[in-house]
């Protein structure tokens, strides 16, 4: 759990990064940022902190950080020698600006922070903040001016509405850092990396989140892999196991395999297919795999969207399935030369 009540901005400095594929500038500013007055020190505290509530952590990919010219390293010096703060918010700008080539990745304003007291799970500890703003908007400058009103438009950055960030937490250095991030420009698929992984060089802690968010994949890929309609399975039954599996975590405070398998997937030949997915699915995905761990509420949460309830039939109808998938059967009606469902139901409202 993060919580930032406490939390002080004690050092910024702020430059700008282009995108280099394009041919766009890196443009560093001479000094720290110096605050002229409190508004502006809370209203950016504001913007930086407010997007990150989840409690979903990422750490460095490295286990320690050797003098190679990544975040990781420079974090690290930071952490040990404050003096060395501006200096190194150069090297960090420099380097977001070597991974910034691809076409659709935006330039924007870089900022490096410091910032004191800051509650990760429990724990007080102080942070490096590294911020990128790349969307302006426009807004509406409202004013009297003698006996009159003026309207003026400005662009500028919407204080709710954060780009990228990355808070990491001066705690468990020896696993690479505890680390929080935001990336709200991620749905762009072609450039959704170049954040965490080009830049950052990041990975999800092998945490409970990280053990459930894994499993719940690893259901979602045994639903639509195997048992596909390609193998005789009917959307129905597809539908029913992965809601069934989803269940199980919302219903659940610990996963325990055996459990679950004899639960939900029930029957042996059943068990017999998902264990095999599973072994295959870890090997190829290089995975850490636990037979029992406690359920996270924020994977549970964050997969909630793979509860399916709806059958959409051509563009004609939509068939809400709420529970009792064996009150739905489906069948061919030969003279139509089409595909049917029969539902069977005891009153009608």
């Amino acid at each position: 759990m993060l919580e930032f009540t406490r939390a002080g901005l004690e050092q910024i400095a702020v430059h700008y990064t282009g995108n280099k594929g394009n041919g766009e500038e890196l443009s560093y500013s001479s000094s720290l940022f110096k605050f002229k007055e409190d508004f502006v020190k809370d209203t950016l505290l504001h913007y930086f902190l407010t997007p990150f509530k989840n409690d979903i952590y990422y750490c460095f990919a490295k286990s320690d950080a050797i003098k190679i010219n990544d975040v990781h390293s420079y974090a690290s010096e930071i952490f040990r020698d404050r003096s060395l703060f501006f200096e190194h918010s150069k090297k960090i700008a420099a380097h977001l600006y070597h991974q910034s080539n691809h076409p659709k990745i935006k330039g924007g304003e870089f900022y490096l922070t410091y910032l004191r007291d800051c509650v990760v799970d429990g724990e007080l500890c102080d942070a490096i903040g590294i911020f990128k703003s790349e969307n302006k908007e426009t807004y509406l400058k409202v004013y009297q001016q003698q006996e009159d009103f003026e309207i003026e438009s400005e662009n500028g950055i919407n204080i709710n509405k954060l780009d990228k960030g990355c808070l990491i937490f001066n705690t468990e250095q020896d696993q690479g850092y505890k680390i929080s991030i935001v990336d709200n420009s991620a749905k762009i698929a072609e450039a959704a990396l170049y954040w965490t992984e080009d830049f950052l060089n990041i990975k999800l802690r092998e945490d409970n989140f990280y053990h459930t968010q894994n499993f719940i994949e690893t259901c979602k890929g045994f639903c639509e892999e195997v048992l596909s309609t390609e193998n005789n399975v009917a959307k129905t039954d597809q539908m029913m196991m992965m809601n069934r599996s989803m269940n199980y975590f919302k219903e659940k405070d610990k996963v325990n395999v055996k459990e679950f398998e004899k639960e939900v997937m029930a029957q042996p030949e059943l068990i017999d297919a998902f264990r095999d997915y599973r072994s295959n699915y870890i090997e190829e995905n290089h995975l850490a795999a636990e037979d029992e761990f406690q359920v996270s509420p924020a994977a549970v949460k964050k997969n909630q969207k793979y509860m399916k309830s709806v059958l959409k039939l051509d563009k004609n109808f939509h068939i809400y399935v709420h529970s009792r998938h064996d009150y739905i059967q489906k069948g061919y009606d030969e003279d139509m030369g089409m595909n049917f469902y029969k539902l069977f139901f005891t009153s009608e409202e």
